[in-house]
This record gives C-alpha cells, structure tokens and sequence, in this order.
C-alpha cells in the first residue's frame, strides 16, 4: 500500500487539507498521489480522501498553479457524461448477462448525472447481495465478466479487465511502491527509483519528457482569457 499525499483524509479544513499537500507541491516529490476518490467522501465506506469527487476542479487548477501532477486530468462535461454512461452501461450489461437483478434505463441514466448516491434510484439491496454472494461461491471467475463485457461490445472494458487479471496472476505490482502506468506496465520503487534527495529534485513538469502531460494539465476547461472579462468594453472611445 502507499499511504502518500491524498489518500487519508487530514483535516475537514479546507485550510488544513491544503496545507498538507504544500509539504509536497513546494518542495517536490516523486509521488503525490496512489489515489484520488472519484465519489464524495459521504459515499466512501473506507474513509475518503484528502481530497474528492467534489475538489475537482479546485485541484486541477492547484497542479497548474504549482506546476504538478498529481495524476488528475481535466476534461468537460460532454466527456465526463460519455465516460459515465460507457460505465453504467458496462455493469447494466454485465448484470444482465450473469442473470443479477437487472439495471433498468433509467438507473443508467441517473448514474450519468448524479453526484452521489442521494441522486440513484433505490434498489434491492438485499437482492443485490445475494446475487453477489452467489457469485462468490459458484465457479465464475474475471474471465466470466470478461466474456459478458465482450458480448456487449464493450471491448476496451473486457480488455483493461482482463489486463490487470494477467498482471494479478503475474504479482509485479506487490513490488515495493507500485503503480500501474496507462499501459498496465509497473512502475515501482525497483524499477523506477525514488531519486528525490531535496528540495527541486522530484518530478518535475519543466522536463522537455513531460512538455505533453504539462499542456494537457493548463487545458482547463473553465479557463477565459483576460479580454473575455472586458469584451463588452471594447471599442472606440466615446467623443
């Protein structure tokens, strides 16, 4: 486990939590984050985060600002509702496939735009367990998702599932400090050595190798340049 940066909650300051990251994004470090809760911290059974579901846009421009990366990537709102409703519909499919309670349309839908779980329609919980228990105790395995994420056609999903299932079986990721990159490859603290030894020596976004992940860190979607502020103030000076 790496217990770095985000991933237990410090304070419910915002002052405070804030503060705790500047112990990083000052000095530098090699690594900020091994996780950033994607839901409100009300939803998160295990504990939540320093920071959450609803920090997003306070800490994209905070990696801007400082100049790091804390592995957060700003998109808009078009692309946050496509990747959410890929996802609901992954599961609506999979539930369907290994005869669960079914996820109706409308569920789906309310999992696109809601921001936590006050927002989802009641289910079945019990029905729900007991189908999961079920699961655990029959001979179905990964490779069962798999193949209902394939029949779905949502490929990419069934791939990066059956991915990590070879990289489970494989064991790199219990090396010392591992992360997994965005090709499934592990980085670790043997393989990718901590070389910080001060102040400036972490990573850095000015490296000519980071100029890509550098620009897609400014491409704040909220973002307007100084002249949209005074647009309707421009023009000839009145006689």
């Amino acid at each position: 486990e790496v217990a770095s940066g985000n991933d237990a909650l410090a304070s419910h300051s915002d002052i405070r939590k804030t503060a705790k990251l500047m112990l990083q994004f000052i000095p530098g470090a090699d690594f900020i984050f091994s996780g950033y809760s994607a839901i409100p911290k009300r939803d998160n059974l295990f504990g939540g985060g320093n920071f959450d579901a609803e920090d997003f846009d306070d800490y994209n421009i905070l990696q801007r600002d400082m100049q790091v990366d804390g592995g957060v990537r700003p998109i808009n709102e078009a692309e946050a509702l496509a990747i959410r409703r890929q996802a609901a519909g992954a599961i609506q499919a999979v539930y369907a496939e290994l005869g669960f309670p079914a996820i109706a349309d409308h569920e789906v839908e309310a999992a696109v735009y809601a921001h936590s779980s006050d927002e989802m329609p009641e289910r079945d919980l019990v029905a729900d367990l007991a189908a999961a228990d079920a699961f655990l105790e029959s001979d179905r395995t990964m490779l069962t998702i798999v193949d209902a994420l394939e029949k779905a056609a949502f490929h990419k999903t069934a791939q990066n599932i059956l991915t990590m299932g070879k990289q489970r079986v494989a064991g790199d990721y219990l090396q010392p400090s591992a992360i997994f990159d965005k090709q499934f490859h592990v980085r670790s603290g043997i393989n990718d050595v901590n070389d910080y030894v001060g102040p400036g020596t972490g990573y850095r976004l000015d490296d000519p190798a980071q100029k890509e992940r550098w620009a897609e860190i400014q491409r704040l979607p909220q973002v307007q340049s100084p002249r949209d502020f005074i647009a309707d103030q421009i023009g000839d000076p009145m006689p």
